[in-house]
């Protein structure tokens, strides 16, 4: 059922000032779908765009030694034995932030580190979220100021509005 919404992707993605890419941390399948599938999307974003990748699910993996989070109550924490193999580690998500630096030709130097664009989260207990997006809020608020001092948007106000003048055509004048 994907595939029938792929071309509005990049419509929402045009302009924008960060990108966030989510896979699940409990599959790899994900991940490489994430890079086949969603990677073009990007093409409309912004040329100073940040580039976020996010592995979610990890309240579902084996890996129970989550440090603590205030964000998340420990009671809602399941326990290790119903948990799953993690399929995605931290190198993946790493080679993937790196692929999309090359793809849209960035140089490494010039945007942030990917051991800083790179997140394991879980939606559903909160572990990070927040964490990822004051992350990514702080890196593009710089970002969205310095575009507005640089220039008009791209953008068309509708409300400046003025009617066209009519002119008399010539065959029926």
């Amino acid at each position: 059922g994907r595939e029938q919404f792929h071309g509005l992707g990049s419509m929402y993605c045009r302009g924008a000032a960060a990108v966030i890419l989510t896979y699940d941390v409990n599959s790899f399948q994900s991940l490489t779908e994430l890079e086949e599938r969603f990677l073009a999307l990007t093409d409309s974003a912004s040329a100073d765009c940040i580039f976020a990748i996010v592995g979610n699910k990890v309240d579902l993996s084996d890996d129970c030694t989550l440090p603590p989070d205030e964000n998340r109550p420990e009671k809602s924490v399941a326990s290790c034995g119903s948990k799953v193999r993690k399929q995605v580690r931290a190198e993946d998500a790493i080679a993937l932030y790196k692929k999309i630096l090359k793809y849209k030709m960035l140089d490494e130097k010039d945007v942030p580190a990917a051991e800083k664009m790179c997140f394991e989260t879980s939606a559903k207990t909160g572990y990070k979220v927040d964490y990822l997006f004051e992350t990514v809020f702080e890196m593009v608020v710089p970002i969205i100021a310095r575009q507005k001092a640089e220039g008009p948007t791209q953008t068309v106000d509708i409300t400046d509005y003025k009617p066209a003048k009519r002119t008399k055509s010539g065959c029926c004048a």
